[in-house]
């Protein structure tokens, strides 16, 4: 895994690529090692993905 330098700022453009890329990555170790299936992630995925929607509605909408 590459060190981040202390004095040199990290961009926002970085961190997404890195978590994107390490999310993906745990995924398909998961897969590959059996331990769970991709129907499963992509369902996981689905309802994960719908609760983020719900928060950033709200937070954009004013409601509390």
């Amino acid at each position: 895994m590459a060190e981040l330098e202390k004095d040199k700022p990290v961009l926002l453009e970085e961190l997404v690529v890195t978590t994107l890329a390490m999310a993906d990555a745990v995924t398909k170790l998961l897969i590959d090692k059996g331990v769970i299936t991709e129907a499963e992630i992509k369902q996981k995925l689905l309802e994960e993905r719908a609760v983020y929607q719900r928060i950033l509605i709200r937070r954009h909408s004013n409601i509390p």
